[in-house]
């Protein structure tokens, strides 16, 4: 999934600086990093945070950075599944006296994660039979997945998302046109 994000300004906010013999590429590369890193905050990590660890998070969700010649910064959500004991809220409904079906707290509510859980066990742990590896015997327990963070970015950008992030972008940029012009010529 990509979304774009433009900020407009750009040819005025260049005649601008080169008065005062600035480049605007160094503005642009810092207002994309920081646009970047508070939008993964503000708009994901805080609402997952009833969900998920917000450390876990963070690392799940990875900024790529602008810099040199590459201008623009990406938000790359980790597509791998999460174990169920990593969320901070998770349950399960009875089926049997051997089975129940996990389901996990998400930011908009409940999602069922693929595994199982035994109710007359006493741990009564999230365990998951689907195991891709060779030669692993058949029926080899692994802890169950819940659904990855890249689900639940989808499930969160939205287009106030992403009128957000355009509003921050055009804030922070013009915030460092106006610095820089103040530190003038050098």
């Amino acid at each position: 999934m990509q979304v774009s994000v433009k900020i407009t300004g750009l040819d005025s906010a260049r005649a601008r600086l080169a008065e005062v013999s600035r480049q605007v590429d160094p503005v642009l590369r810092g207002a994309l990093n920081t646009t970047a890193t508070k939008a993964r905050t503000v708009r994901y990590v805080n609402p997952l945070r009833g969900s998920l660890m917000p450390a876990y998070s963070r690392r799940a969700l990875r900024v790529k950075r602008a810099r040199g010649r590459l201008t623009n910064a990406r938000i790359i959500p980790s597509s791998s599944g999460v174990p169920v004991t990593r969320y901070l809220g998770w349950g399960y409904s009875k089926i049997s006296a051997t089975r129940a079906r996990i389901w996990v707290k998400g930011p908009k509510g409940h999602k069922v994660a693929a595994g199982f859980v035994n109710p007359s066990s006493f741990s009564r742990m999230p365990w998951s039979t689907r195991i891709k590896v060779r030669g692993a015997p058949k029926g080899f327990l692994s802890p169950a997945l819940g659904p990855s963070v890249a689900y639940w970015f989808k499930q969160l950008t939205d287009g106030q998302t992403i009128r957000w992030t355009n509003i921050f972008l055009q804030q922070e940029f013009e915030k460092r046109i106006r610095r820089e012009i103040a530190k003038g010529a050098r």
